[in-house]
């Protein structure tokens, strides 16, 4: 769903496809007609975005096949939906993490990513946005695994330049944070990425990541904010109402201020925002596709209800 705020400043709202995954695209077709078309309906919009989950086969295969590349963009057009975003976390599924930034198939992955996403970008968006992995999977890396790896984002950071020259569109890779992993904190992120090339390279920041502590929300938005470095996504904006969220942290106040930072032009950032569901895929799955669908529309509702209370409105 876009939303506006007062300034003019467009707001994307969607939710991640990774809580139905498809490794090819006759599932991934088939995918958004069985949730993706439900859950706009039963939230009454005419358009509504969606954050897609394209394994590397599917990847691979779009990127190789332009005739495949426009039929995805038609079959999000009939049914209704746009992509601003694209999921580039997983590996072969999507649970799993895949290679890290040491490793050459992750660059070649996100940039195919990067290139489809440029082109199911609707006309009147400029901004496209990646999220990937903070770098790699284990606390302490050896300075040469760290050096390639460094490497890999600069080249990132020219293709997509080169990239912005050809199509006019800004695609931005963002990094999320996470314990245990190369990049913890955004204090870590700015330092490692956001010093190579802070218009295309950022932060994707996790509210419920914020929420729980692991990171003072408000020293993080500062550093951002510092460091012009843009906040490429905020995702996990969950409703956590119901027997079955009640232990998760509120995220209600993380993104009320991180949106308020970003919209009054203290933090950069491209106003996307992706609802994910993915610890209640399974049990909703194995209820059937409408528990899924249900729990994906009040989920965006709730995402909905609490933008609009901050000032925002809904926008064609």
């Amino acid at each position: 769903m876009r939303l506006r705020h007062e300034d003019g400043t467009l707001v994307h709202l969607a939710y991640n496809a990774g809580v139905h995954p498809a490794e090819d695209l006759e599932n991934l077709i088939a995918h958004l007609t069985r949730y993706a078309v439900p859950v706009r309906k039963r939230l009454g919009v005419e358009r509504m975005g969606i954050g897609l989950w394209l394994s590397p086969a599917v990847a691979d295969h779009l990127t190789a096949d332009r005739i495949e590349l426009v039929r995805l963009r038609r079959s999000l057009e009939e049914r209704g939906l746009e992509v601003v975003s694209l999921n580039g976390t997983g590996g072969r599924n999507q649970e799993a993490p895949g290679p890290d930034w040491a490793k050459p198939e992750r660059y070649r992955y996100t940039m195919a990513l990067a290139k489809i996403l440029a082109f199911l970008l609707p006309e009147d968006v400029r901004f496209g946005s990646i999220s990937t992995i903070p770098i790699g999977w284990r606390r302490d890396w050896p300075a040469d695994l760290h050096a390639i790896a460094s490497r890999r984002l600069e080249r990132l950071s020219r293709e997509l330049r080169g990239l912005y020259s050809v199509t006019g569109k800004t695609i931005r890779v963002g990094f999320e944070p996470w314990p245990g992993c190369v990049l913890e904190t955004t204090e870590q992120a700015l330092a490692r990425v956001c010093d190579i090339d802070s218009e295309h390279l950022g932060v994707c920041l996790d509210a419920c990541h914020l929420a729980g502590g692991a990171e003072e929300p408000g020293a993080a938005l500062r550093g951002l904010a510092a460091a012009g470095a843009p906040v490429v996504k905020l995702g996990h904006v969950h409703n956590h109402v119901g027997e079955v969220r009640h232990e998760l942290p509120s995220t209600r106040s993380v993104l009320e201020d991180t949106l308020t930072a970003m919209l009054s032009g203290a933090v950069n950032g491209t106003a996307h925002i992706e609802v994910e569901t993915h610890n209640l895929a399974v049990p909703q799955r194995a209820k059937g596709p409408g528990a899924l669908v249900s729990a994906l529309a009040e989920e965006l509702d709730w995402a909905r209800t609490n933008l609009t209370a901050l000032g925002l409105r809904l926008a064609a």
